[in-house]
C-alpha cells in the first residue's frame, strides 16, 4: 500500500469523523469571551458558557453525555455562540471565570450579547434541565418568577410540581435578601403542594425527589415524614431504599436534637426503630450490633455529653459499645465517638479524658481504606487534641500530615481551602508553644 493511499485513507477517516462530530452535539466557538459576544451581536443570538476544570468529574459527565447528545446540540447550536471557558487556565478564561463569581464547576451561564447574564446554573445539569434553562432564556418557556405566579394563582399541581422542581436551579443563582425571599415563599409553596397532594399519587419518584429536597429535616412528628412511614412497603416498591434512607436520616436527626437538648424524649424516637421504622433501618448496615442497639448505644453517648456533660460516663459507654461491635468495629466507629467527646465537650476535657480521645483517633487512622476527606478529619482532630496536650511536635506532624493529604484531593478548590487551614492551624501551633 502506498503512502499516498494510506494518507488519503487518513483524511477520509478524520473528514468522516469531522462530519459526523457536527453533525450531532454542542459545536463550540474557539475565540475568546468578546468573540463569542461579539459574534452573538452579529448573529442575533444569545451566548453559553460552560466554565470547567480539567480535574472536574461532573465537568466531564455533561461533556461526554449532555453537550454530545443531538438534540441538545441542535437547540443549543440555532439558538447560542456556544464556548467553554477553563476557569484555571491564565489569562482571559481565569479572568472571565474571577469577574462572573464562578465558585461552583460546572457553572453554566447564558449571557445577552451585552455580557449582562441572562441566567445561570451552578452544578452540572441532566439534558432536560439543560434545554428547559435555555429554552425559558429564549423566551419560548416560561420564565420562573411567572410560573411562580401562575402556580400560586391557580393552585395548579402540575405547575407547583413545576415550580418546586425548577427551585433549587433559579435560587441558587440568587443572593442575599432576593434569595431569602424566595425561599421562604417556596418553602411555603412546599407545604401548600405537599398537604394538597399527600396521598396515592404523591408515591413517585418525582415528588420523592422534591421532599428530599424541601422536607424539614428535624421537625418532630412532621406529617410528610408520617405518610412516608406509613406507606413505606409502596414507596420501597415503587422506590428501592431511598425513602427508606430518608426517614433513618430524618428520625435520626429527631434524636439527635432532643438528645443534644437534654429531653428524655429522644427514647420515644429511638423506639421507633424498633417499630414502624423498622423496614427503614433494616436498610442500614450496622454490624455485629442490631440497628436499635447500635444507635442507642451512640444517642445515649450524646445525652451524656450535652445534658448531663458526663464525659466519663460517656468513655466507659463508648468502650462498651467497642466492644460489643468487636471484629466490626472500623475507622468510622473510633472517628465519630471521638469527634462527638471533642466538639460536644467543646474542648474542655482533662488529661485523661484528652488521651483517650488521642487513642481513638490513633486507632481510626490505622484502618486502610478510609476515605480521603476522613481521614483528613481524623488527623485534624488528632492534631488538634495533640495541641490541647501540649504535646505540639505530635501536634505539628499531625498537620501536617492533613496538609500533606489534602493535596490528593481532586477538587482543587476544596484542596486549596482545606491547605489553608492547616497553614493556619500550624501557625496557631507556633503561637502557643
Amino acid at each position: 500500500m502506498t503512502r499516498k493511499y494510506i494518507m488519503m485513507i487518513c483524511f477520509t477517516l478524520l473528514m468522516g469523523w469531522s462530519v459526523s462530530a457536527s453533525s450531532q452535539g454542542i459545536s463550540f466557538f474557539k475565540g475568546t469571551f468578546d468573540e463569542a459576544l461579539a459574534k452573538a451581536k452579529q448573529e442575533n443570538k444569545l451566548v453559553f458558557v460552560d466554565f470547567y476544570a480539567t480535574w472536574c468529574g461532573p465537568c466531564k459527565q455533561m461533556a461526554e453525555k449532555v453537550f454530545t447528545d443531538e438534540e441538545v446540540g441542535k437547540y443549543m447550536n440555532d439558538k447560542f455562540v456556544c464556548m467553554q471557558i477553563d476557569v484555571e487556565k491564565e489569562g482571559w478564561q481565569k479572568e472571565t471565570a474571577r469577574n462572573f463569581n464562578v465558585t461552583v464547576l460546572p457553572t453554566l451561564i447564558f449571557f445577552k450579547a451585552d455580557a449582562s447574564v441572562a441566567s445561570r446554573l451552578a452544578g452540572a445539569r441532566e439534558k432536560a434541565d439543560l434545554l428547559n434553562a435555555a429554552k425559558v432564556v429564549c423566551g419560548e418557556q416560561l420564565s420562573f418568577e411567572k410560573l411562580y405566579d401562575r402556580a400560586k394563582s391557580k393552585k395548579d399541581l402540575a405547575d407547583m410540581q413545576l415550580v418546586l422542581k425548577q427551585a433549587p436551579d433559579y435560587v441558587g443563582g440568587l443572593e442575599g435578601m432576593e434569595a431569602q425571599k424566595w425561599i421562604v415563599r417556596i418553602d411555603k409553596l412546599y407545604a401548600e403542594y405537599a398537604k394538597m397532594k399527600m396521598g396515592p399519587d404523591f408515591i413517585n419518584k418525582e415528588d420523592f425527589q422534591i421532599v428530599s429536597k424541601f422536607n424539614k429535616k428535624n421537625v418532630k412528628d412532621d406529617a410528610v415524614m408520617n405518610f412516608m412511614a406509613k406507606n413505606l412497603e409502596a414507596y420501597m416498591n415503587k422506590l428501592g431504599e431511598a425513602p427508606g434512607i430518608l426517614l433513618v436520616e430524618y428520625n435520626n436527626k429527631v434524636i439527635e436534637q432532643l438528645s443534644k437538648a437534654g429531653k428524655e424524649e429522644y427514647k420515644k424516637y429511638l423506639e421507633r426503630i424498633n417499630g414502624d421504622l423498622e423496614a427503614a433501618y433494616a436498610i442500614m448496615p450496622t454490624g455485629a450490633l442490631t440497628p436499635y442497639e447500635k444507635f442507642k448505644y451512640y444517642y445515649d453517648g450524646m445525652y451524656l455529653l450535652a445534658y448531663k456533660k458526663d464525659a466519663a460516663s460517656y468513655v466507659e459507654l463508648m468502650n462498651k459499645y467497642l466492644a460489643a461491635l468487636g471484629d466490626q468495629v472500623g475507622a468510622n466507629d473510633y472517628g465519630e465517638i471521638a469527634q462527638n467527646m471533642y466538639v460536644m465537650s467543646k474542648g474542655k476535657l482533662n488529661n485523661e479524658q484528652l488521651g483517650q480521645v488521642r487513642d481513638w483517633l490513633v486507632k481510626a487512622m490505622q484502618y486502610e481504606g478510609t476515605g480521603l476527606i476522613d481521614r483528613i478529619n481524623f488527623v485534624t482532630m488528632l492534631g488538634d487534641t495533640y495541641k490541647a496536650l501540649k504535646q505540639f511536635d505530635k501536634a505539628k506532624d499531625a498537620y501536617n500530615q492533613g496538609y500533606m493529604e489534602a493535596l490528593q484531593i481532586e477538587n482543587k478548590m476544596r484542596s486549596a481551602q482545606i491547605q489553608m487551614i492547616m497553614k493556619r492551624k500550624l501557625q496557631s501551633l507556633e503561637l502557643a508553644k
